[in-house]
This record gives C-alpha cells, structure tokens and sequence, in this order.
C-alpha cells in the first residue's frame, strides 16, 4: 500500500508541474524562454564559468593587468639596458671619460692627491 502512495503522491507531483507547464503554454514568450531546459542549462554554464570555475572573468582581468605591468616592466629595462650600453661605449672610447667615471664613482685619486667627498645632508637629521 506504501508503494501506492508513493506512486500516487509522484503522479500528482507529475500533475501538478505538468499543470503549471500547461498553463504557462498561454501565456507570455518569456515564461517559455525561462522554462526551456535548454536557456537553464545555458545559464547555469554560463554562470560556472564567469564566476566559479578558476578561469573566470575576475582572473582573467588580474591577469591581463599583470602582463601588461610586465610588458611595461620590459620595456623600462630594455631602456636602461641602451642608455647603459651607450655609457659603456662613451667609457671605452674615451680615456678622460674613464678616468672621470672611475674618480666619481669609485673615489679613485692618483698618488698626492687629496680626495673630498662632499655629500648632501637631509634637514631630517
């Protein structure tokens, strides 16, 4: 007898979506579109991947912003690399300017010479 209700209690569940599908057959274009197994599993795809899966649209932006501070990045080190070159060239090819480097730089002096260092002081200290 369980069994029975059981069945009888499914069947009218049954019935009554069946009546809420039936009815809904009159009336607008839009409830139609909500109800089709199809738009729902659309949507629940589409909300899985903008939002829940690891490759959604939030990560997708954070990384696009990180590629482009990196390409940034390469280019400011791309230009340190020729104004570095172009100074070790201007080293090389000329010996006053070698020597002016290596006085300012390193503190170099020759024999007899007094060196001054003459640094800027902070009114913080």
């Amino acid at each position: 007898m369980k069994t029975m209700e059981t069945n009888g209690s499914e069947e009218g569940g049954r019935r009554s979506l069946m009546e809420v599908v039936n009815s809904l057959k009159g009336k607008s274009l839009a409830y139609r579109i909500l109800l089709n197994k199809y738009f729902i599993a659309t949507m629940l795809f589409l909300i899985w991947i903008i939002f829940i899966d690891n490759n959604n649209v939030g990560h997708w932006i954070r990384t696009n912003r990180k590629l482009r501070e990196q390409e940034q990045q390469i280019e400011n080190l791309k230009n340190d690399i020729r104004r570095t070159e172009d100074r070790l060239n201007q080293l090389q090819s000329q010996k006053d300017s070698l020597e002016r480097f290596a006085r300012e730089n390193y503190l170099f002096h020759e024999e007899g010479e007094d060196v001054y260092v003459v640094r800027k002081v902070d009114g913080n200290d």
